[in-house]
């Protein structure tokens, strides 16, 4: 199968390329929930450092050809090999959406790391501050599971507050902001998630547009640039996962 331009220039840089084993397929809300197996890249192999949120560029197969789709890795498992993949679905829908619909267990995915292991861990007593949407929602859990207790988290996310999502926030207080409402509406709530002032750290991963306003306001509110990451999981009227910045 064709993989085209991407798959041409992740070749010349010579990015990893893996085969996932899919072990088990659920549905669970608006997500279909992959089981994948890899030794070399998720258990004790050649690849030793999976932060949290690292995801991986998968190669989703659809009418002869091969299509780049990015998603973290959840739920990891050194000692089995496993991790979980949550495949969001949208509308309208996509390559990735359809093929997550229609794979079993005993099938396999092909995927390629590069440029999906940049986090950088918040100290332990600092104050956290995590916003995303449900694209990015797997990556938060896994931020919040890894964050050490002393840690002080806010989450916001751009999604309706009964929508399930896969990551524990349990013990987090979580703002969530409707996916309707306007940047002004989604920055109120970053500061208001705040009310001790700017946060020691944290970490921004939405829809382009809303990255890049949370990013600006975060720096003009005081947050140093290498206590800030922000990455853009989507862009709006663009497919999801096309873009090299973007992961799911």
């Amino acid at each position: 199968m064709g993989r085209g331009y991407q798959g041409a220039v992740l070749n010349l840089l010579r990015a990893p390329e893996f085969d996932l084993d899919i072990t088990e397929v659920s549905e669970v809300g608006q997500y279909t929930r992959l089981r994948v197996r890899n030794e070399e890249l998720l258990g004790h192999g050649r690849v030793r450092d999976l932060p949290p949120t690292t995801w991986v560029r998968l190669w989703v197969p659809e009418a002869g050809r091969e299509h780049q789709r990015a998603y973290s890795l959840a739920e990891v498992d050194r000692d089995r090999g496993e991790a979980t993949i949550y495949v969001l679905h949208h509308t309208p829908d996509g390559p990735a959406s359809r093929w997550a619909l229609s794979v079993a267990p005993g099938g396999f995915v092909s995927a390629q790391l590069y440029g999906g292991t940049k986090y950088r861990a918040p100290d332990p007593g600092s104050s956290m501050l995590l916003v995303g949407d449900p694209t990015s929602a797997p990556a938060i859990g896994e931020a919040l599971a890894a964050a050490p207790a002393s840690c002080r988290i806010h989450v916001v996310l751009r999604a309706q507050e009964e929508m399930w999502l896969p990551m524990d926030s349990a013990a987090t207080p979580v703002t969530c902001v409707p996916p309707g409402a306007d940047i002004g509406e989604l920055v109120e709530a970053v500061t208001g998630a705040c009310p001790q002032g700017t946060p020691d750290w944290a970490w921004v991963a939405l829809e382009g547009a809303d990255t890049r306003a949370v990013r600006r306001h975060l720096q003009h509110a005081g947050l140093p640039r290498n206590a800030l990451q922000h990455q853009a999981y989507w862009v709006r009227g663009r497919a999801m996962g096309i873009s090299e910045d973007s992961a799911g």
